[in-house]
């Protein structure tokens, strides 16, 4: 007993020598107030969910997923008041049609018939939703090796980026501020110039598309930044990621060479990304953990902003009209890195600080319902796919493979977990 107890003792005094930090440098930062600008009248919000609901006997990566996106849309001068809702109902009032508002996702032992039934799926989206066949398809290869989940996690973000484009295009009207969950950069199946489109499609409407990231390796780092400044001060704060903290992030042995980190496409003339000027916003210093990591539109930045309306790359503007820096690649390509992009002082003046004032008013009608720092909480509240849902959507569809024992013996309740409900980084 001696010798278990000296061992958990040291074991005690590791982890905590492991958990000492090094001294923590605070960048400049700044408080902000809660304001709303008098031009904005409508707020846009996107949240999306996948799972796993069966799994083929024998092998739990293979199955049947789900996904599904919510988009929501309010006035700001009624914001517990939906005035347009695209996805699942609340919680309070399904019904077995509501059900379909998730998706299925497949991967299954045959790789031909996932392969069919991955395109059958996507001719019926196609068709339903008169998407030109000039978007970018779900799914270009079958990737059962990988499983179900990725399958589901693939398909969410990539309908995501269709409901904000659908929402800059059909809903909101100038000035209003579209909020998404998750990075304004391209997954898996987005062409990175169709999300370059996008962003300069959402500065020519004049629509400011802001990316709400609660999770990531910038700010795991801005973690300990964070919480040293909320112990001095008792108002929202805000700062901008330091370029050392960024690179720190995703240049190490994890992340040689990180697509997020670069703006430019593997061709390196398209973006893989709109997101920039990212900015550690933290809303309740008394709870600091709701901190996010903000991404603005790169086309709403002050350089940039004469850019969304030309046929010129972001490369070429950046590197002659800019006059920017660039990064070149070991074949000698010049490639554009989110910290190379150039600011201004109007970006700080014009849109981050009027943006995360609006977030922060926005923040006090919503933080203490969900967890969540703006009106993403009832966006996330609703599209999750809870235990109760996904018993629901179990029961319709073992009802519809009732008439085949095969398929009753070959699938099985997958193992539920109801948080995470979206499965990050499917690069």
């Amino acid at each position: 007993m001696e010798i278990y107890e000296r061992n958990i003792s040291t074991i005690g005094r590791t982890v905590e020598r492991g958990l000492k930090r090094a001294a923590i440098e605070i960048p400049a930062y700044h408080t902000i107030e809660p304001a709303l600008l008098p031009t904005t009248r409508n707020v846009g919000v996107l949240d999306g969910s996948d799972q796993q609901l069966f799994s083929v006997a024998g092998n739990g990566d293979l199955g049947i997923g789900i996904w599904a996106t919510l988009y929501l849309e309010f006035q700001v001068d009624q914001p517990d008041q939906e005035c347009y809702r695209d996805g699942p109902s609340s919680a309070g009032s399904w019904s077995q049609e509501e059900l379909l508002a998730y998706h299925l996702s497949v991967a299954l032992p045959d790789r031909q018939t996932t392969h069919e039934l991955q395109n059958d799926y996507y001719a019926v989206r196609q068709i339903l939703s008169s998407v030109r066949s000039t978007e970018p398809p779900l799914f270009t290869s079958v990737t059962t090796d990988e499983g179900v989940r990725r399958e589901a996690a693939v398909r969410r973000a990539t309908g995501e980026w269709w409901a904000m484009r659908s929402a800059l295009i059909h809903h909101l009207p100038p000035d209003a501020l579209f909020l998404k969950d998750g990075r304004l950069n391209s997954q898996t199946e987005q062409a990175a110039h169709w999300v370059d489109q996008t962003g300069r499609l959402a500065a020519r409407n004049k629509v400011r598309a802001v990316a709400v990231v609660k999770s990531g390796a910038v700010r795991a780092a801005a973690w300990p930044i964070v919480e040293a400044i909320a112990q001095k001060i008792d108002r929202a704060f805000y700062f901008l990621a330091p370029k050392d903290l960024i690179e720190e992030s995703y240049f190490n042995e994890r992340y040689p060479v990180r697509k997020t980190l670069m703006v430019g496409g593997r061709d390196h003339t398209d973006l893989a990304g709109i997101g920039a000027l990212w900015t550690v916003f933290c809303p309740d210093p008394r709870n600091f953990e709701t901190f996010v990591v903000v991404e603005f539109n790169l086309y709403d930045l002050y350089h940039y902003k004469k850019l969304a309306s030309t046929p010129q790359s972001l490369r070429d503007w950046h590197i002659n009209v800019v006059k920017g820096g660039v990064h070149r690649t070991p074949e000698g390509v010049e490639h554009v890195y989110v910290t190379d992009l150039v600011s201004h002082d109007d970006d700080i003046e014009q849109l981050v600080e009027p943006t995360l004032g609006e977030m922060l008013w926005l923040c006090e009608r919503e933080v203490g319902r969900f967890g969540y720092p703006n009106l993403l909480g009832t966006a996330h509240h609703d599209v999750v796919l809870t235990e109760r849902k996904a018993e629901l959507l179990r029961k319709r569809y073992m009802q519809v493979f009732s008439h085949s024992d095969r398929i009753l013996r070959g699938l099985v309740p997958n193992d539920f977990i109801e948080n995470p409900h979206k499965l990050h980084n499917i690069y």
